[in-house]
């Protein structure tokens, strides 16, 4: 079968192309919509205070959100952080030490189950602490992983692109807890607020910390307290905060000063100071130059008025004339 012979101008042409790249997009977001999976974790942090030879059991949850059926192989692996965001880092099996691992302590089952859309699946965890475990903190993570296709998402802790449930296991006995703020900081001059202050502690102890505080700002016109966020500082790791305080307007001197707690028993101090400036010299300058210009304006005016108004006495004051005879007399 002989095609028929299609002479297009270039604005059929133009139509044309529209109508397919529309097509493609329209296609490629149907795609994109069935590939979207969502599911949420019910309990994403799983904490425990045992006992050396201890054993705990316990049941999480995930839910499957999505519009399509996901199938999950489950792993039990250890973690660490390793930034100041406190972000959990996956490790391969056998290579965290012994110090704080807790990847061998956890079974799971089931380790493989297939979810339809809208169905919650429990998993049941034990915990098995052995005889000789190291007082302080051991960190674990149940990881999520989808047998078929990527890109899941959801709520739960997120773990270098895997969904996992958190484990904080505290094995009693002697822990030695020691925290520093490495960083409190403030611009220590600027034109306006509001002012960020920095802060960064530094968790030097065996066991993770939460510490817990206040940052208390006070100056000649004004004042404010704010609380520090509370977030979890893992052993040998450091966490960043960061607190806005003040308005648009602010002058002069300010003092900050954080006062905070921590430990087992949340009570070990940490305290630090910074005093910065906040002065508005570009509009203060305006100013101080306008009233300037005025003084000078004034002082000028003052004076060309007592000029005029000399003038206009000696304008005023007419010569005495001498009689004629009074002339002649010698």
């Amino acid at each position: 079968m002989k095609l028929p012979n299609l002479k297009l101008n270039s604005k059929q042409l133009l139509g044309l192309s529209l109508v397919i790249l529309f097509l493609t997009l329209a296609a490629g977001a149907v795609k994109a919509q069935e590939m979207k999976r969502t599911v949420t974790l019910a309990y994403p942090a799983l904490v425990h205070k045992l006992n050396p030879g201890d054993r705990a059991e316990g049941i999480t949850k995930i839910i499957n959100r999505s519009s399509t059926t996901l199938t999950f192989k489950l792993s039990v692996q250890d973690y660490v952080v390793l930034d100041t965001q406190g972000t959990p880092s996956i490790l391969p099996p056998n290579t965290l030490s012994n110090k704080y691992s807790a990847a061998a302590w956890i079974g799971v089952t089931p380790e493989l189950f297939t979810l339809k859309a809208g169905d919650t699946q429990t998993i049941n965890y034990y915990v098995q602490v052995p005889a000789n475990a190291r007082p302080g903190g051991h960190y674990a993570a149940i990881v999520y992983t989808p047998v078929v296709g990527q890109g899941v998402t959801g709520s739960g802790s997120t773990i270098t692109s895997q969904l996992g449930s958190l484990f904080y296991i505290t094995v009693n006995g002697p822990i030695h807890e020691q925290a520093l703020i490495t960083k409190f900081f403030a611009n220590p001059f600027q034109e306006y607020g509001p002012v960020n202050i920095l802060t960064e502690i530094k968790n030097l102890g065996d066991l993770h910390i939460a510490p817990k505080g206040t940052i208390a700002v006070s100056g000649l016109f004004f004042g404010q307290t704010q609380n520090l966020d509370t977030h979890n500082i893992f052993p040998e790791a450091g966490r960043d905060y960061q607190n806005t305080v003040g308005q648009t307007l602010m002058i002069g001197p300010y003092k900050a000063v954080l006062l905070a707690s921590y430990g087992n028993n949340n009570n070990l101090p940490l305290m630090a100071t910074v005093y910065f400036w906040v002065f508005p010299w570009r509009i203060t300058l305006v100013i101080v130059l306008a009233v300037v210009a005025l003084i000078l304006a004034s002082l000028y005016y003052r004076k060309r008025k007592k000029d005029g108004s000399k003038k206009t006495k000696e304008a005023d004051v007419k010569p005495v004339e001498t009689p004629a005879e009074e002339k002649e007399v010698k």
